[in-house]
């Protein structure tokens, strides 16, 4: 999962009826499905047009389609050729820098970064980048904290965002085994449904997973997942595609710019009997024309944190506190220690004082890194990170934490290994 751009929203859908009409050259076909976000399709047309002759804007596209779909070599080879080409801008140096980070090329994504920063030098994720690369040579050879072990039952699709349930861990996953899931023109991947494995405290899963409980409330035909649970165990929040389910117009329901959000559900009475929850209800921060998506909720059940696209640039964090009369209070942006420019995605709240969360957007190693931070009472902040670092940083996609009572994780990440896409690992910290 490219989270990456992410981020948040690679799991967003796209309504496309189709082109009409009888002119539908390539071109048109490749911009529309490109402001679309349909990347999946546009890469099609935009090869076609390439095997007509080069043309750097072309190639800017086609690298942002591999970018956004996750293939970095060739989107940074993409990228190169526009460079090639003297078609340089700042949007380009930003976007090369980040998928020659991920590739470790990190002296050369410093050079595209000193110049990007020297025209745009309040932009503080730019600046964070560049000293990433600084940083990143040391931080790669320094001597791990642990190790993470790809557990077994991953698929060459993705599995990700793992969350502890009852003694399962229950995660998203893209992988086709019900038919009814649509597929998202952003990736051609099928939808995510939620999924659970038992685990024991050895991070030991076996093989297989199955569904994380019975369709009709969740896991429809759309995304639904990831997911998050109170400390009881009887209530789920999940994130969950934005979607009308009455019959003449059930479906996925797209705001003015075509594009389908995410929002958040509440799904509580968990009947153990029936592996099913009894109700399943929107929650309040939910808005039609943007995004609320990723959940955590404290220990005490009064904290609610999620990532949202409400600032209109890209995603923050956000903090909800329950009154005494139990109803949830406005959420409030997390500020600068947490957010930047970059994205902010995937929170969870080990306790009621640390947050877990990962972004692109503060010095890591490249792509999305994971981070913690502490609650400062005083100011009532949080604190400014820290990287986990080593081995659960990579220059990859690193993101979703979850940590056990015995103190030990499970997160998921998009670096190479022997099943492809985005993969979960067991972490034990020494």
């Amino acid at each position: 999962m490219n989270k990456k751009n992410v981020l948040i929203f690679s799991l967003s859908l796209i309504v496309a009826s189709g082109l009409q009409g009888k002119d539908n050259t390539d071109q048109i076909k490749a911009e529309y499905y490109f402001s679309h976000m349909a990347f999946s399709k546009a890469i099609v047309y935009y090869e076609k047009i390439l095997e007509k002759g080069d043309d750097a804007q072309v190639f800017n596209r086609l690298g942002d389609c591999y970018r956004l779909t996750g293939n970095v070599p060739q989107a940074a080879s993409c990228y190169a050729r526009v460079v090639a080409m003297n078609k340089v801008t700042d949007a380009l140096r930003l976007k090369y820098a980040k998928v020659l980070m991920q590739l470790q090329q990190y002296d050369s994504a410093a050079t595209l970064l000193r110049v990007y920063v020297a025209n745009n030098p309040t932009d503080r994720r730019a600046v964070n980048m560049a000293k990433g690369c600084e940083l990143a040579p040391t931080h790669l050879r320094a001597i791990p904290k642990g190790q993470p072990v790809l557990l077994a039952f991953n698929t060459d699709r993705s599995e990700m965002a793992p969350a502890l349930w009852n003694g399962n861990l229950v995660f998203a996953s893209d992988s086709a085994v019900s038919v009814r899931k649509k597929r998202t023109d952003w990736t051609g991947a099928a939808c995510y449904n939620l999924y659970s494995a038992a685990c024991d405290e050895n991070g030991n899963c076996g093989t297989n997973y199955v569904s994380a409980g019975k369709t009709g409330r969740w896991n429809i035909e759309w995304h639904d997942g990831p997911a998050t649970f109170n400390a009881a165990g009887d209530t789920m929040y999940f994130t969950r595609t934005r979607y009308n389910d009455k019959l003449l117009f059930r479906g996925a329901v797209p705001n003015g710019d075509s594009v389908v959000v995410l929002e958040i559900m509440m799904a509580t009475g968990y009947d153990p009997n029936t592996s099913t929850f009894k109700n399943v209800h929107p929650m309040p921060f939910n808005r039609a024309n943007y995004s609320v998506a990723y959940p955590t909720i404290s220990l005490d059940g009064n904290t609610f944190i999620f990532s949202s696209t409400m600032n209109g640039s890209g995603s923050d964090l956000y903090m909800s506190k329950r009154n005494k009369r139990g109803k949830w209070m406005q959420p409030i942006n997390l500020g600068p220690n947490i957010n930047t420019e970059g994205e902010e995605v995937f929170p969870y709240l080990v306790n009621d004082t640390t947050l877990i969360f990962a972004s692109d957007g503060h010095p890591g190693l490249g792509g999305l890194d994971i981070y913690t931070s502490s609650w400062d009472q005083n100011t009532g902040t949080f604190l400014p990170p820290v990287a986990m670092g080593i081995p659960v940083n990579s220059s990859y996609d690193d993101m979703s934490m979850a940590i056990s009572a015995e103190g030990n994780g499970y997160f998921s990440s998009n670096r190479p290994a022997n099943a492809a896409g985005d993969n979960i690992y067991f972490y034990r910290k020494r």
